[in-house]
């Protein structure tokens, strides 16, 4: 599977994402509030990270996991709030504690897995009992951003794939992204 290239981190930065996903009013929309605790799975240069920094407050806590050194430096470069941890990681070991987490975050990196399944128990071990995973990415179209459709992974695909987990909801999250909420069984 393909990984996205730090090369690129600039394309995750450019003012049209912002307007398209809005990070803090989707991470508002999904149930981050003050005093979560937050595990950015794929944080790249911390595009959702810094705004769950500003949601969770003092009282909570961000982790923001990457698998690529250079794209945490490039989110060093923005500044890490005093709340954000930067974690370096394997794909299918995350070294966090089990129970960490109030919400787990897969922004656009489940279509990059080499296996759903691992990454998903993986991100269900770091949640709490009540903990929720989220999953955000690119619906199964051809389009000018983001990576072509044969790397794409569609909605139903996905859903076929999660047998471990109660879906509490999914759908479009807007022309070009959807969403699904998991919690364990």
């Amino acid at each position: 599977m393909h990984k996205f290239s730090p090369g690129k981190a600039d394309r995750l930065e450019n003012i049209d994402r912002y307007r398209l996903l809005e990070p803090e009013q989707t991470l508002r929309r999904f149930g981050l509030k003050d005093g979560m605790n937050f595990v950015d799975i794929g944080a790249g240069t911390g595009f959702f990270s810094r705004s769950a920094s500003a949601i969770v407050g003092m009282n909570g806590t961000v982790y923001a996991v990457d698998i690529s050194y250079e794209m945490l430096n490039v989110f060093r470069r923005f500044g890490v709030p005093d709340n954000v941890n930067l974690v370096e990681s394997d794909e299918f070991d995350i070294p966090l504690n089990s129970a960490t987490a109030d919400i787990a975050f897969l922004a656009f990196v489940i279509h990059e897995s080499e296996n759903i399944n691992k990454s998903l128990l993986e991100a269900s071990r770091i949640i709490r009992p009540d903990g929720r995973i989220i999953i955000l990415d690119w619906k199964k179209q051809t389009e000018e951003n983001g990576p072509p459709i044969e790397e794409r992974l569609a909605l139903n695909d996905l859903l076929m794939q999660i047998k471990e987990f109660n879906i509490i909801d999914s759908g479009d999250l807007n022309p070009s992204h959807y969403f699904c909420i998991l919690q364990v069984k």
